[in-house]
């Protein structure tokens, strides 16, 4: 029988796959830290504490590096007046460059100028490659008109931010399984071959054999 109260291995994995999100302590220490900023400015536009759950419910979702990354940013620009939830929200968002990856108009470019031959180009970052694939690569090559080419921008930033997100909270660019999974060249080639030979009565393990074979086709 098992013990309820403990968690099987099962649940525990389950548990550290699941995103960290905002926790009431964390915004009541963002409350104190904005109060020290602020002081009755904050106070006056937003209380002691988040009494209405609005800053909970606004940034639910963030993971705590997101709410360091606000915090920064708030004291950085040196604004006269407290932002509201929605403001500070914008403030957690992480901008390419400051993960170190290229900034979002030169990895567009990039995923652009390199969209016919994606495998062959030494990207800057795996990142710009993740979105470009996302984008489509047919569609980056192919957009003409201004509506495809917005959509397509589109898709590739939101991909593109998200992998940003993900370098923030310090997960993988690509799952496992996707890793396990990618795409190889030369295995591809050399399935290929294997195959092409197999069609044409040629034993690719029987070299001599094969040899000869292919001689007689030139």
């Amino acid at each position: 029988m098992i013990n309820s109260s403990k968690p099987t291995q099962n649940t525990t994995q389950q548990n550290k796959r699941q995103p960290q999100g905002t926790t009431p302590k964390q915004i009541a220490d963002l409350f104190g830290t904005m109060i020290g900023l602020y002081g009755a400015k904050w106070t006056r536009e937003h209380g002691l504490a988040d009494r209405t759950g609005q800053w909970l419910d606004t940034l639910i979702d963030l993971h705590p590096n997101q709410l360091e990354l606000g915090i920064r940013r708030v004291k950085r620009e040196g604004n006269d007046w407290p932002p509201s939830a929605p403001e500070f929200r914008r403030f957690c968002q992480p901008k390419p460059e400051d993960m170190g990856l290229p900034e979002m108009a030169k990895a567009w470019q990039e995923a652009n100028d390199h969209a016919g031959s994606p495998n062959h180009h030494p990207w800057s970052h795996r990142a710009v490659y993740l979105a470009g694939r996302a984008a489509g690569w047919h569609e980056l090559r192919s957009a003409g008109s201004p509506q495809e080419c917005r959509d397509v921008k589109v898709k590739f930033a939101n991909a593109y931010q998200a992998l940003t997100n993900r370098v923030l909270k310090g997960e993988p660019l690509e799952e496992q399984l996707a890793i396990e999974h990618r795409f190889d060249p030369a295995i591809y080639s050399s399935q290929l071959q294997r195959e092409t030979m197999s069609n044409q009565g040629i034993d690719a393990l029987d070299g001599q054999g094969a040899r000869a074979k292919l001689k007689g086709m030139f």
